[in-house]
């Protein structure tokens, strides 16, 4: 007979917790000891050994220890797995490398991004040859004997792989690629473990489908090998493993599938709290907060169930497993708190003083002041944690406070600890919102549940702040809740399988058929787990979204439901999740993504020990002792400190007082009271303030004549951060914008990116502004240049609050399509304004709340996509209503006066801060730099972006910073123009110089008076209406290369090389066999510039929110197929730190002869007959390297013409920006971005470096490092210190210049037909002024300028120029 004693442990960073529980009776022993990172076994069995010592012997006979573990998220966090080899379809080697070319950060974060080495090296990675198209079909058969011989190099490595993954292209449509692959391989080593992206994630998007299942290989023989060693110490008693979705799993299944474990730790918890709060109690909907030692963890339980996610987070990887819909925040008990000079702000964490040294009162060596230092300064610690056993030491805490905090800010100790609290929660309040309000969810409907070493401490406040029900909950040995979980779940299983059909083209009886396979599979995986079906419970989900939209939503049903009410069950349900999540549902056709069937054991109801029941007032024995607290603004004395374990149900405690146990704390503020149910769980409940009339309110409302409290001040910027995010979550190409309201500071942003919108706004319109009003314009000639082209459209809200203007909300959304001649609606071949698409002038989409139906209307008629056009006004009003009522929350919790003082002290320091930038940055003397767009797409170019930065005296500010952009070409008669933005272009200088200094802070508009613009009318930054701006794109990237120049030219933090470029366009489009109208809008991405800290990286988006689109997305919804995807080696400029490589989205031409013979099949291989535009720059001129570094590489565009001739295909070389190229089934359009520029001298950059990234292919031409490698492409010692010497002197030669752009504007004329196989365009000067600019006298100056400067320049005046 199996024993009803179960051990459930979780092992933590710095504490191993046990639980030893019977589920006949309830009975639990507990044990937290010190954890042991280098062996977690050791710390579980001292976990074990010490539940063993407090039961009476021989009583335990334990049949099953469930174990949460952190032993997969170490390994990952702390690059400790195994040595992972990784199988891809050709031309997809680079997959991990470019990671969708996404970087995270804002706007300049690309500067401070470490890029993080891939989990799978690419000297480790294997080409496999063979193809599967995204509807399952054989493109190029798979080619076994050219596979064995590639393999065979694994094979010589001198550190061969320990596991092995597999990922092919398209396998999530037909696997059996991958299972012949498998099979080959498991041939060649027999005894490597292998991991297969069709049975890990057989879902669509590579990129997300191979880090999974890399992920899955890393951690494989690490937690196989733990597993196996801890069941050898366990014996008989049974282990088993907590997943990341709060399910177990065997040891056999854990072995196979680690990916699922990720989140193990944190999933204990939320089970906890489900099997003992919301199975026990009255409380079914409940946000769970777990505070630790580093970090928190919150959950959204509802109805008794956990919210479940498909991605999780760990370090810089997203993982595509389920978990539970944990969310971390990096604030916890050993969170640093710090003051930040520049802006006078308080921080508290992401840093964590850890475990080692630990908070300063630990007496460990800590010296940096953390929040369990604050709360030991205001009374909420004993002397002593664990029962008394480890002692604080509060002097030493106070010091720190006072030393770091205190005095920097002019607070008193007690008040900057409370100050360190108020921060941490105010990121924990955020953190709670992200799975609650972020999800259409009422946190008034749910009741906090706070558990965690420091959860009780801080509950009542976050309750109060959070909004949530009474009571707030705090169970039963808090600290070692994760254990308890773990101890009483149960085994757990799912499959899913892709599908990708539109609903309505799905029957009820397939979709029946379908899940019945599924089902049998879950089902089983249990069975041979122990579980027979009659124990087993089943779900059913599916992930659905707009047809043709990345963003899916799970939805739940039951079969009956489905067999009674077919598909349309899943439409309405989806609708309605859709509906609560943004706020708004769409009239289009609604696909099926995934299949997803769940199998659960069916556990029976957790019991708990019997509790006394006492009278309603605690025995006087409960009553340890007495402490002193500051809560506040106010001490109180005598405060009573309870022992938990003596309390009994019933049992009613008044605030203030302290509620102690061995694992945790609990305090109870004095304006709550707490009493203890008959689990066990302390339930607080609110008190009404005026029963404490004797106590100083927390209010944090500003009253007449009151001081500002600069901790108020720090909470609304804390706040501001989740309004922005918030927002974004409806839209990538977005950038929203909050901004003050009526007052001394009207319109001026306090959160954005993108500068205010507001001033240009109120310029703008004349008439009443009413409450529910919402304007919307794409006019870029309106609203202060606001808007710089068309696709691109302004929504603006008023916030009104109590009556008054509190706020505006803005976000201005990119368009697929709105109108114009070229489908995309990006023309290059547009000469005014009026051939770039349809203009909405500055108008109200809704009036006092009610829609404006017309402008909806002329909108959607004139787009291609009108259903794309639909959703995104939706979108774009949606996310404005979020961020006017994050405002609305901020004015109701701290009052209208105390949000608008806060928000003046906002941008008065980032004024202070720029201040003191720009006295220290700008140098005294002016700083000139000049750069290039290429051409206008019809032959004349280069086009000179020319500034001046200087700081001059200011009559109001004392000294401002001059930006004079004199010099900058007169406007072009085509589409190239800029109506650049001072607002924004001010917004752009701000950001980088933070982002450099202080990336935490808030950006806002505060140092704005700071900065002055001159940009001369009828340039081309500031041209004349109605010039044509569509392809205002390059100019736009280029600005932050000629940014970066002026400010590094005497400050080294700054100097990046060249390379932000232009984000170019590809657009394709025609009508598919099937009748209906394809589009395809791709955003293409270059080499990021080496920086002054490191490499550019390769292939990566230099905006934010920006990341390419999954080829096999393109592939399923697009006539096309992506057949190659990867970086160019040496495009990236040579230096100390390389640039960034460009793409490679092209094709090989031996795998097209190859695939001649069997069925044609090409890269950005055309399928169906159409047209292309595509738009880039730094096709003529190169990305400057500085410091010594070389230029990047150009970027290159050929069509090959396969439709005309198979064998012997036609070449065509295409300008930088061309539209209405007309490409038929089978051409190929081989796209070539650029690469970054290089940053210092190559040949100080480390040989070995060098020689480990021409292993992986990065580098060829290590001759450009002055490195010389062996056939074995190790380095050369005696041959690379020869050649380096060699080379120094014409090293030093190219390093006498800061910048190197490869050649004077002559010598890059005189060679571009050779080196790009096109004309040199002809200069902007040799063409005749026309149009309104030419009106103008300075216009008129600056060409006859440029004339004489040309002439110089090219030594010679063509025939054509002359003219």
């Amino acid at each position: 007979m199996e024993s009803p004693w179960k051990f459930g442990v979780d092992v933590g960073g710095t504490f191993t917790d046990a639980v030893l529980y019977n589920e006949a009776t309830g009975e639990v022993y507990r044990a937290k000891v010190a954890s042991t990172p280098d062996d977690q076994t050791e710390g579980v069995l001292n976990a074990i050994d010490h539940i063993r010592s407090q039961a009476p012997e021989g009583k335990l006979n334990v049949s099953v220890l469930n174990h949460g573990t952190t032993v997969a998220t170490n390994a990952v966090l702390e690059g400790k797995g195994a040595r992972v080899a990784l199988l891809v379809t050709e031309g997809y080697k680079q997959t991990l490398q470019v990671r969708r070319s996404a970087v995270p950060g804002g706007l300049a974060g690309w500067i401070v991004w470490p890029k993080p080495e891939p989990l799978a090296s690419l000297d480790m990675t294997i080409e496999v040859p063979g193809r599967m198209s995204s509807s399952g079909q054989v493109v190029r058969p798979l080619d076994e004997s050219l596979l064995r011989s590639r393999l065979e190099t694994l094979k010589i490595l001198p550190h061969p792989p320990e596991s092995i993954t597999i990922s092919l292209i398209n396998s999530f449509a037909n696997p059996s690629h991958e299972t012949e692959v498998a099979r080959i391989v498991r041939s060649e080593f027999p005894h490597i473990p292998l991991s297969l992206s069709s049975q890990i994630l057989p879902e669509l998007m590579e990129y997300e489908r191979t880090v999974t299942t890399v992920a899955n290989a890393y951690v494989k023989p690490l937690v196989g090998h733990y597993l196996e060693n801890l069941q050898a110490q366990l014996g008989a008693t049974e282990l088993r493993v907590l997943r990341s979705d709060g399910g177990l799993a065997s040891v056999s299944m854990a072995r196979e599938h680690p990916v699922n474990l990720l989140y193990s730790g944190p999933a204990g918890g939320v089970t906890g709290v489900v099997r003992y709060v919301a199975a026990k109690t009255p409380y079914k909907n409940l946000l769970t907060f777990d505070m630790g030692g580093t970090s928190t963890d919150v959950c959204l339980v509802e109805n008794g169930v956990p919210e479940l996610r498909r991605e999780s987070i760990i370090g810089d990887l997203t993982i595509r497993a389920p978990s539970i819909d944990v969310r971390t925040v990096g604030a916890g008990g050993g969170s640093i708190a710090s003051f930040a000079a520049l802006t006078g702000a308080l921080r508290v964490g992401p840093q964590s003083a850890g475990a080692n040294p630990g908070p300063v009162c630990y007496a460990k060596g800590g010296t940096a002041p953390t929040v369990t230092d604050a709360f030991a300064v205001l009374g909420y610690l004993p002397h002593g944690l664990l029962g008394g056993s480890f002692k604080l030491d509060k002097t030493a805490a106070t010091l720190a406070l006072e030393q770091q905090i205190a005095i920097p800010m002019g607070l008193q100790v007690p008040e900057a600890a409370e100050g360190v609290i108020q921060i941490a929660l105010e990121r924990m309040y955020g953190s709670l919102r992200s799975v609650s309000v972020e999800k259409g969810k009422d946190p008034r409907q749910f009741h906090l549940v706070s558990f965690g070493g420091a959860g009780g401490l801080v509950a009542c406040e976050l309750a109060k702040l959070c909004g949530t029900a009474d009571p707030t909950i705090v169970p039963p040995s808090p600290g070692v809740l994760c254990a308890l979980g773990d101890a009483c779940t149960s085994l757990r299983h799912e499959i899913s399988s892709a599908i990708l059909r539109k609903l309505v083209d799905v029957t009820t009886d397939e979709l029946m058929d379908l899940y019945g396979g599924l089902q049998h599979r879950a089902t089983d995986t249990l069975i041979n787990q122990g579980i027979p079906v009659f124990q087993q419970e089943v779900k059913w989900e599916a992930d659905l979204r707009y047809r043709g939209q990345a963003t899916s939503l799970p939805v739940a049903f039951s079969l009956n439901e489905l067999r009674s009410n077919g598909v349309q069950i899943l439409r309405e349900q989806f609708e309605k999740s859709h509906k609560r999540l943004f706020s708004f549902s769409l009239d289009l056709d609604v696909e099926i993504v995934n299949l997803r069937v769940i199998a659960e054991e069916v556990m029976g109801a957790l019991r708990s020990g019997a509790l006394d029941t006492g009278d309603g007032t605690p025995l006087k024995e409960a009553v340890l002792s007495t402490a002193t607290i500051y809560f506040s603004g106010s001490f109180y004395s005598d405060v009573p400190i309870f022992e938990r374990t003596l309390l009994r149900t019933g049992d009613q405690m008044l605030g203030p007082c302290i509620i102690t146990e061995l694992d945790s704390n609990t305090w109870i503020t004095p304006f709550h009271r707490a009493e203890i149910d008959q689990v066990g769980n302390i339930l607080i409940w609110a008190m009404p303030r005026e029963s404490h009339v004797n106590l100083k309110s927390s209010s944090m409302k500003l009253g007449e004549g009151d001081r500002l409290d600069p901790i108020v001040v720090q909470l609304v910027e804390v706040a501001m951060s989740p309004a922005m995010r918030e927002q974004v979550t409806l839209q990538l190409d977005y950038f929203p914008m909050i901004a003050a309201g009526e007052g001394p500071n009207v319109g001026k942003m306090v959160c954005g990116q993108f500068g205010s919108f507001i001033p240009g706004f109120l310029t703008s319109w004349d008439e009443p502004i009413l409450e529910g009003d919402v304007f919307i314009t794409n006019d870029p000639y309106s609203v202060d240049n606001a808007i710089s082209h068309l696709n691109d459209f302004l929504v603006i809200m008023p916030i009104h609050y109590d009556r008054k203007l509190v706020g505006w909300a803005a976000n201005l959304g990119h368009f697929t399509d709105i109108g114009s001649i070229v489908p995309g609606s990006m023309p290059n071949c547009a000469r005014s304004i009026f051939e770039d698409g349809i203009q909405i002038p500055l108008c109200k989409l809704y009036s006092a709340g009610g829609p404006n139906k017309a402008v909806f209307k002329i909108i959607e008629r004139n787009s291609r996509k009108p259903d794309f056009a639909r959703g995104d006004l939706q979108a774009l009003v949606a996310a404005a209503k979020i961020g006017g009522n994050r405002v609305i929350e901020m004015c109701e919790r701290f009052g209208i006066s105390t949000y608008e003082a806060a928000l003046e002290e906002l941008l008065n320091r980032n004024k202070v801060a720029i201040r003191k930038l720009i006295s220290t940055t700008v140098p005294d003397e002016p700083i000139y730099f000049e750069d290039y767009i290429d051409d206008d797409g019809f032959g004349v170019g280069p086009w000179r972006i020319a500034c001046t930065m200087s700081r001059q005296p200011d009559e109001r500010e004392g000294e401002v910073v001059v930006f004079d952009f004199n010099g900058t070409d007169p406007q072009s008669d085509r589409s190239i123009n800029f109506a650049l933005s001072h607002e924004m272009l001010k917004m752009f200088i701000a950001i980088y110089l933070l982002t450099v200094f202080d990336p935490a802070t808030v950006f806002n508009d505060g140092s704005f008076d700071l900065i002055k613009i001159i940009i001369p009318e009828g340039t081309i930054l500031n041209p004349i209406r109605p010039a044509a701006l569509s392809c205002r794109t390059h100019l736009l990237g280029r600005l932050f290369d000629v940014i970066g120049a002026l400010f590094g030219q005497r400050q080294p933090e700054f100097l990046s090389a060249a390379g932000y470029s232009d984000s170019p366009h590809l657009f394709y489009s025609g009508w598919a066999e099937n009748g209906e109208w394809f589009q395809l809008y791709q955003i293409g991405f270059g080499g990021i510039p080496a920086r002054p800290h490191g490499d550019g990286p390769d292939g990566h988006s230099m905006w934010p929110s920006m990341r390419s689109v999954p080829n096999e997305f393109l592939e399923s919804y697009l006539p096309l197929r992506v057949d190659r995807f990867e970086t160019v080696a040496d495009s990236g400029g040579e230096g100390l730190f390389r640039g960034g490589n460009g793409m490679h989205i092209g094709m090989d031409s031996r795998r097209i002869m190859i695939s001649l013979i069997k069925e044609t099949s090409q890269d950005y291989c055309f399928l169906a007959e159409g047209n292309i535009s595509i738009h880039d720059d730094r096709c003529y001129t190169k990305p400057w390297g500085v410091h010594g570094g070389g230029v990047g590489s150009r970027s290159k565009k050929t069509l090959v013409r396969y439709s005309l001739d198979a064998r012997n295909p036609p070449r065509e070389i295409l300008p930088s920006k061309v539209d209405f190229v007309q490409v038929s089934v089978g051409d190929v359009l081989e796209w070539i971005t650029w690469g970054g520029g290089g940053w210092g001298n190559p040949l100080e950059r480390d040989p070995q470096l060098v020689a480990k990234e021409a292993r992986r292919g990065l580098v060829k031409d290590t001759s450009r490092y002055g490195v010389v490698l062996t056939s074995a492409n190790e380095v050369d010692t005696t041959a690379t210190g020869n050649l380096r010497a060699a080379m120094r002197s014409a090293q030093e030669i190219i390093a006498i210049s800061l910048f190197n752009r490869g050649g004077t504007l002559r010598e890059i004329r005189d060679r571009c037909l050779q080196e790009t196989g096109l004309a040199p365009p002809i200069p902007p000067s040799s063409k005749a002024l026309t149009g309104p600019a030419a009106r103008l006298e300075n216009v008129r100056e600056l060409h006859a300028r440029r004339i004489a400067e040309d002439a110089v320049i090219y030594r010679e005046i063509d025939s054509a120029w002359a003219k």
